[in-house]
């Protein structure tokens, strides 16, 4: 049986050829294609990484526009007379303590800036930093 299939081989051999280069061609072709296809895979991710980036600024630029408009409103809408004295400052890591609070105890997000006087885009940057202190203290302790 073995020496059939060694005459049968010889005697077409040039088929067995054609076919071996053949199924190397398609496996060349499809690893080109696979290769091809990560590298545009690879760029879509980075295309919705800018886009996000860009929706999250758009988002922080809204919000500061309508807490810039909201305040002129205001500032209309008061008697030239009767001006009223500016709130006290506060100081950042109290109003940074005062919403990371609010969002442990489960506010909403639109809760906790109507009530802080904040836009939503500024009550994200401080849960975003105090959850970026929590990980690197979580770190220098595990480094200790």
């Amino acid at each position: 049986m073995v020496m059939d299939f060694k005459d049968f081989y010889w005697m077409h051999r040039t088929a067995f050829l054609a076919g071996g280069g053949v199924v190397a061609a398609l496996l060349l072709s499809q690893t080109a294609m696979v290769l091809c296809i990560m590298w545009r895979l690879r760029e879509l991710s980075h295309m919705r990484e800018r886009l996000s980036r860009l929706a999250d600024g758009l988002a922080l630029l809204t919000d500061t526009t309508e807490a810039g408009l909201a305040a002129m409103a205001r500032e209309i809408q008061q008697p030239a007379g009767r001006r009223v004295a500016a709130p006290r400052t506060e100081t950042r890591a109290s109003v940074n303590k005062r919403v990371v609070t609010a969002a442990r105890k489960g506010a909403d997000l639109t809760h906790i800036a109507q009530h802080e006087a904040l836009s939503e885009s500024e009550v994200r940057l401080h849960l975003k930093l105090a959850e970026a202190r929590l990980r690197e203290s979580q770190l220098a302790a595990a480094a200790r």
